[in-house]
């Protein structure tokens, strides 16, 4: 019986191999090349690039990616890879919002007073953890965190801006708080009367 239907033609895919797959998005080991030619690594990069961009968390993008599409160069730091693509603008937005909320919360973080940043044996041969405390120890977490210099310039103004207006307005009542929470927690009862504003 004749049929008026037209064969769909799709477009063959030639499936990646595992150690092709890993190539393409994490990068090739050293002596174990996963293809035959860079032409073969092309073509299957352009073929499976939407689903191995989907791998990837936000702000970050695979291997074949930053050899066949990125306008800039790949950092030699891992952690920094983000920092990179937000500062030349290629993260989408719902991805600048995810990471600047992370990098935020990281920042946050390292203004506790008594912050310290584990950097694991400082020397070989160390058999303990190496810690950093104070300025080394916010640095050290900045690079860790992979934050943009830029970020950490503006949100530690802004910090010390709110730091300096906090203590300028009130620095007799936030005096006299400390008093009372201080008494109070000796158990003695104190009344006094804070000046309001």
């Amino acid at each position: 019986m004749p049929t008026n239907r037209i064969p769909l033609r799709r477009p063959f895919r030639a499936p990646l191999s595992h150690a092709q797959e890993m190539a393409l998005w994490l990068g090739e080991l050293r002596g174990r090349p996963a293809f035959c030619n860079e032409e073969e690594r092309r073509e299957l990069w352009f073929r499976h690039r939407d689903r191995l961009l989907a791998l990837c968390g936000p702000g970050r993008r695979p291997a074949g990616w930053w050899l066949y599409e990125s306008p800039i160069r790949r950092p030699t730091n891992h952690d920094y890879e983000s920092a990179a693509l937000y500062e030349a603008g290629l993260l989408t937005k719902e991805e600048s919002v995810q990471v600047v909320a992370m990098w935020r919360e990281q920042f946050e973080r390292a203004q506790a007073p008594d912050f310290a940043h584990c950097i694991g044996h400082a020397k070989p041969g160390d058999t303990f953890a190496s810690w950093l405390y104070g300025t080394a120890a916010k640095r050290a977490h900045y690079r860790w965190a992979g934050i943009p210099h830029s970020l950490v310039r503006k949100w530690a103004v802004k910090r010390r801006r709110r730091v300096a207006c906090s203590c300028w307005r009130r620095p007799q009542a936030h005096g006299r708080k400390r008093l009372i929470s201080a008494l109070a927690a000796q158990g003695n009862s104190i009344w006094l009367e804070l000046p309001s504003g």
